[in-house]
């Protein structure tokens, strides 16, 4: 029998973001009056979208079991055996509203298999779930919401990953936080994809136990100008065979220049 303080899920989580927008209709207003919103406009109305996002996937089935997307999901065989659950929530970052889907992963993702994934919730979102939740009318102070998980043109995907901790507590304080080394990831012979690097040395981070030392790199890759600057913002949360350049950079830029003589 488990411990009662024991986590029963030991496996990874995995958080998509992806953009929001909306469409409000005033009571006040002429018929047909619309406001369109983006995701930090919409933040005020979270908790009412999260309570239609859940009357939504409650649909599929018995109301306290949300609907897994995994179980409509027909492509790659691998990728059905490697993500146990995908779920849609909504999840604020920086001010802003996103449309989540939580994954439960058994094991990680390859870039291939999270670019399938992602082209399935794009599926989903337009043609799927997210066809018939943005027809429901949500109500909210001042009128009248429908919500839009699919946007048009090129989506936009941020990835996030929480580790669960598997260890059982032995009384209710948390443990004191330990200096932790960065781990190793070999440059030679990996996959030249930067999203393979990155979901590599994510997945890495998170099993060392370095969940926001992982989510913050993936906000930095994800707002980097070039492969190169990708690659080295990765060798500085683990070490590659770049790590060593990259911190000697870093070094140079910070030595204090002669002070002028006065």
């Amino acid at each position: 029998m488990r411990n009662q303080k024991e986590t029963l899920w030991d496996g990874t989580e995995m958080k998509i973001l992806t953009p929001l927008t909306g469409d409000f209709f005033p009571e006040e207003e002429p018929e047909g009056s619309m406001e369109p919103l983006d995701g930090r406009e919409l933040l005020p109305y979270m908790e009412s979208i999260q309570e239609a996002v859940d009357r939504e996937n409650s649909r599929a089935g018995e109301s306290s079991v949300p609907c897994n997307l995994m179980e409509y999901f027909q492509g790659n065989v691998s990728v059905k055996e490697k993500v146990e659950s995908a779920v849609i929530s909504v999840e604020q970052a920086e001010g802003i509203l996103y449309g989540c889907a939580a994954l439960r992963l058994k094991e990680p993702l390859e870039a291939g298999e999270l670019q399938e994934l992602c082209e399935y919730l794009t599926g989903q979102y337009s043609d799927g779930w997210g066809e018939g939740f943005e027809q429901r009318d949500i109500r909210v102070d001042g009128g009248t919401l429908n919500v839009h998980f699919w946007q048009a043109g090129e989506m936009k995907f941020q990835i996030r990953e929480a580790e669960k901790n598997q260890r059982a507590l032995k009384n209710d304080q948390p443990p004191r936080p330990e200096e932790k080394s960065r781990p190793k990831l070999q440059l030679i012979g990996h996959e030249g994809n930067i999203f393979s690097i990155l979901a590599d040395a994510g997945w890495l981070l998170s099993r060392n136990g370095q969940k926001q030392e992982a989510d913050e790199m993936y906000e930095r890759v994800f707002q980097s100008g070039s492969y190169y600057e990708a690659l080295e913002i990765i060798s500085e949360y683990v070490e590659t065979e770049v790590s060593s350049a990259v911190e000697k950079k870093h070094q140079r830029k910070q030595k204090p220049g002669k002070t002028p003589c006065r």
